[in-house]
């Protein structure tokens, strides 16, 4: 029992853990920052829960002081998984610094059952040691039982029980197989850990029942998946005469695709409008690629036949990390099947590595926020694979979140020299604010493979209805020649995020 128990415990932390990131994402989202902050938060923990297990074993050790060690990582599972919520709200909104917030909330949510969980492996090896001349075989053997564990929690975690079961739940199971643990280990006196068993047991079916109550009324729907936690809430836009709206969200703050209601095929975020440079562009594009599809409003967009393009004639092939994003996009916001749509679940990066085919056009939309930023899409290696993909006569647009000049800048200027070094030609229009380049705003980089395209004139108002909205998004191109004290990287050297995270100072 003592070797299972190890044995279990060191996979049960492992969950923990890896459920942790799933944990914080909605409050200080899925950064490293995050991962760094509850990595370091739980070792910490771990590591003073080991020092206080091998006290408490010197002067008291029994098998009732193992069931108590055992039911207090139980009793911090299952205070964790019933106030999470609002810990990380209170964190949240008490605490402005990012790196400040995801420590505090680390601490918070997850250092109670992670103490716990250190003092077992010291406390059992203390029980299982008979003499000194057998010591350094017992320590070894319980310690390699509990790391053994560790990579099967690990991989449990990952790999399957984030796919199938919420947060919640599973936090919720590891307090109940805690509190079994410690009835098996100390059978004497179990009723005070039986009540503590069964009240775990109901709140954990109440908070699922009430689960599913809140997202009704609220209007709130949350989809766990091993990539992210994502968010559908159901709004009003004042701003549009109070028209119904639908936004998805995977980082606390940010909405990430939206969506209104009695008209799915439109754009309703501003930065999405301006992927209609594309089409003024490459009049005649029949191949596009979309890496990044989050709520699919803009491969919706252009399969409508909104974007002037011959959309019987389009073929669209869209690469999204997420199986769950486009199961979330097919479920509410109005994705169908469509012979002339092509979805690949990968990761962007890899796709372009491995793929041979040339698209007219190119978009790319992999930003979550502008501090969650898949620095493997910004590298000179990066610029390189999409120049490949990129058609003769066609054209790149990236969505990037970033400043043009000023400190803030230094994201998007390292992604334009990367993009400069792979195009002939890159072009910048600031979406939010055209006049003040030195904010922070989404930005539309416009590149071409080939010098001396010139912007095309006018199409006829029946050819494209939304040709002066397109000459509004044209006059917002950035004038003024891009600073270069900011480098372009590469893949061995790619801080990208550091620059995005700079931002969160100011």
């Amino acid at each position: 029992m003592l070797e299972l128990t190890v044995f279990l415990s060191g996979a049960l932390v492992m969950v923990l853990e890896m459920v942790g990131g799933r944990v914080l994402a909605p409050h200080v989202g899925t950064s490293a920052i995050v991962w760094t902050s509850l990595i370091g938060v739980v070792l910490a923990c771990l590591a003073l829960g080991a020092w206080a297990g091998g006290r408490f074993a010197d002067k008291t050790l029994s098998r009732r002081g193992l069931g108590q060690a055992l039911a207090g990582a139980g009793l911090g599972c299952g205070l964790t998984a019933f106030c999470h919520t609002a810990v990380g709200v209170g964190v949240t909104q008490g605490v402005g610094n990012l790196y400040l917030a995801a420590v505090a909330a680390a601490l918070g949510i997850f250092a109670l059952p992670a103490f716990f969980f250190g003092m077992i492996t010291p406390y059992v090896i203390r029980l299982r040691i008979a003499g000194v001349d057998t010591a350094g075989a017992t320590v070894g053997r319980l310690y390699a039982l509990s790391t053994a564990g560790s990579i099967l929690g690990t991989f449990l975690g990952g790999f399957v029980l984030i796919s199938f079961f919420g947060s919640t739940a599973i936090l919720w199971g590891v307090a109940l197989c805690m509190l079994l643990l410690s009835l098996c280990n100390a059978p004497a006196k179990p009723w005070p850990r039986l009540l503590l068993l069964a009240l775990c047991a109901l709140l954990a079916w109440q908070d699922s029942l009430y689960g599913q109550w809140l997202a009704e009324k609220s209007g709130t729907r949350l989809v766990e998946s091993p990539y992210n936690s994502i968010r559908v809430m159901d709004g009003v836009d004042r701003a549009r005469d109070g028209r119904a709206v639908r936004l998805m969200a995977t980082d606390p703050g940010y909405s990430q695709s939206g969506m209104l209601l009695d008209a799915p095929d439109e754009l309703y975020f501003d930065y999405t409008r301006f992927y209609a440079l594309g089409p003024r562009h490459v009049p005649g594009a029949r191949t596009v690629l979309m890496l990044g599809g989050g709520g699919y409003s803009v491969p919706k967009w252009l399969l409508a036949g909104k974007s002037g393009l011959d959309a019987a004639a389009l073929r669209l092939t869209v690469v999204e990390l997420d199986p769950a994003m486009t199961a979330a996009s097919r479920r509410w916001f109005g994705l169908k099947d469509d012979p002339r749509l092509t979805v690949r679940h990968e990761d962007a990066r890899a796709f372009l590595n491995r793929q041979q085919e040339r698209y007219d056009l190119v978009f790319v939309d992999v930003f979550n926020s502008h501090y969650s930023v898949p620095f493997q899409m910004g590298t000179m290696e990066a610029a390189k694979e999409l120049r490949r993909a990129v058609a003769p006569g066609g054209a790149l647009l990236m969505n990037v979140i970033s400043a043009v000049e000023g400190p803030d800048g230094r994201l998007f200027r390292s992604i334009y020299h990367a993009l400069a070094a792979a195009f002939a030609e890159v072009r910048v229009y600031c979406v939010g604010r055209p006049d003040r380049p030195g904010e922070v705003q989404n930005l539309m980089l416009l590149a071409f493979p080939e010098a001396g395209r010139v912007s095309p004139p006018a199409p006829a108002p029946a050819a494209d209805p939304s040709a002066a909205e397109t000459d509004v998004m044209l006059s917002a191109r950035y004038a003024g020649p891009v600073p270069t004290d900011t480098p372009a990287l590469s893949d061995d050297f790619a801080p990208v995020e550091r620059y995005a995270l700079m931002l969160l100072r100011r």
